[in-house]
């Protein structure tokens, strides 16, 4: 059971469809996400003002800033590098193009800035057929037979990488070898039990404990990094899809919702289902880690 709880605010009432990947940007001082479904990437200033709205041609499942603040943009058909400045947007890779129900969905760079991405088989999750890729000038396959990435990131010291596929309602984690990027035997960090919803995004805070967010949860559950939990956060929306730190001291937590699948009645229960919500638990999290290599050379 959980600990402590505290209620995260509304901080944009973007009404998402499937809101996902939120991270925040030092330079730009803004959160950034994306709408999966609404094919469209949101940014605001940390107050949730400045809200700004880029549609994309495809679905954005993930996506990791370069030095220069360019993306790595994790498409539901593959990687493309993107320059805003410019909208200037380029096909770097493509993803499982013999099973046409998958596309990338999570993703985040290891702390040597490898951008790790997975898929998600739309067609039914329980079918595992997708993988899990890195990317660092090439795509490397890591892990295949999965029906749903999510939950991907690093302990501080980049020695842990945590992953779930969302239907098993397990959170694995893998010893990661920071010079090669091997991963060694996977282990169950920890299990959800039935009906307090599906690990969907998570991130890690300054002294390694994880924060998931949990899909039909209602909540971002604090978990320590020795698989106890701690502090729960409770959102106003059922769908809860990912959560990063941000803000000028990194002591905010945003959290991305959805209301895909929602029956108008189920909205009306819910209305603030789609939103960006933030919380300030206390804590401290960690920077983005950025894609390491400049992806745009002019």
């Amino acid at each position: 059971m959980s600990g402590a709880a505290m209620q995260a605010d509304l901080l944009v009432d973007c009404a998402n469809l499937l809101g996902e990947g939120v991270q925040w940007n030092e330079d730009h001082q803004r959160v950034w996400w994306t709408d999966i479904h609404g094919r469209a990437l949101w940014s605001c200033d940390a107050d949730g003002g400045d809200v700004a709205k880029i549609e994309t041609a495809e679905r954005l499942g993930s996506f990791a800033f370069d030095p220069d603040n360019n993306l790595l943009a994790a498409f539901e058909s593959g990687l493309f590098r993107w320059d805003l400045d410019r909208d200037r947007l380029e096909r770097l890779t493509d993803f499982e193009p013999k099973h046409p129900t998958s596309r990338y969905n999570d993703g985040r760079c290891d702390r040597q800035g490898r951008f790790i991405v997975g898929g998600i088989d739309e067609k039914d999750v329980r079918h595992q057929t997708s993988t899990l890729t890195r990317y660092d000038g090439a795509v490397e396959t890591l892990r295949e037979g999965i029906g749903c990435t999510n939950s991907l990131c690093l302990s501080p010291d980049g020695r842990w990488m945590y992953f779930t596929d969302t239907p098993t309602l397990k959170i694995l984690r893998f010893p990661y070898d920071p010079a090669t990027g091997a991963l060694g035997p996977e282990e169950v960090f920890f299990s959800v039990d039935a009906g307090e919803g599906f690990p969907d995004g998570s991130c890690v805070d300054a002294k390694g404990a994880l924060w998931n967010a949990r899909f039909h949860g209602r909540r971002v559950q604090q978990i320590h990094a020795d698989g106890t939990e701690g502090l729960r956060i409770d959102v106003d929306a059922p769908q809860v899809t990912c959560a990063c730190f941000g803000g000028a001291k990194l002591d905010r937590v945003f959290i991305t919702t959805a209301r895909e699948n929602m029956t108008e009645n189920a909205i009306a229960r819910a209305p603030l289902s789609g939103g960006l919500f933030v919380a300030e638990p206390g804590v401290t999290g960690l920077p983005e880690t950025r894609y390491a290599t400049r992806l745009f050379t002019r």
